[in-house]
């Protein structure tokens, strides 16, 4: 039997250009936290770490009660920060560095179970890409984790994983909730995306 994926969610972002915070937007009546989730534990994922600030942790908890939720003391040093506090929390609760694990930043949801289903069939670190255009989540493996890490926090994810592209059905990719119009945008389309996310 294949061994479970672990799952990292991204969600301790500041969300000054939103407004409010990302983690807790509505699509269809669902937080995006908990719709990260769902489509992570749909995939097969676990555990799966949420990794947030500290206000936010409550929030965190009520919308995913069954969530193992990481703090980052630091969000304002970037998202490797908070990457590096998830791969250290998974190493805690596994008592080892994962072989591979998913992240998913909240704030980027253009993806369901079916697609990180078909990441996760890959031994290298991949990202996912349609029409052109690459996205999220990305699979992660152990060599990269440890990589991961060894370096700043400051350091941008890209310099640190040369990801391998694989095609996808991913039509919604392009999406970044992070401006009010952005998040317009999301409403608009809700009907549209909940039955591409039900694939």
């Amino acid at each position: 039997m294949a061994r479970s994926v672990p799952g990292i969610i991204l969600a301790a972002g500041a969300s000054s250009r939103l407004g409010e915070p990302k983690l807790l937007v509505n699509v269809g009546g669902t937080p995006l936290v908990r719709w990260a989730y769902e489509n992570l534990k749909t995939a097969g994922c676990e555990p799966i770490i949420v990794v947030t600030r500290a206000e936010l942790s409550v929030d965190v908890l009520l919308a995913v009660p069954d969530a193992i939720v990481s703090i980052n003391p630091h969000p304002e040093a970037g998202r490797t920060g908070s990457l590096q506090n998830g791969i250290s929390s998974l190493h805690s609760e596994l008592g080892r560095l994962p072989r591979k694990v998913v992240m998913a930043p909240v704030d980027r949801p253009g993806w369901n179970a079916s697609l990180v289903k078909a990441l996760t069939g890959h031994d290298e670190s991949v990202c996912p890409i349609h029409q052109g255009r690459k996205g999220h989540p990305v699979v992660l493996n152990g060599d990269d984790l440890e990589r991961i890490l060894s370096v700043s926090s400051a350091t941008p994810l890209r310099d640190i994983v040369s990801f391998k592209e694989v095609t996808v059905h991913g039509p919604w990719l392009h999406l970044n909730i992070d401006t009010p119009e952005s998040l317009s945008n999301l409403q608009e389309d809700a009907a549209e995306l909940h039955a591409y996310f039900l694939r």
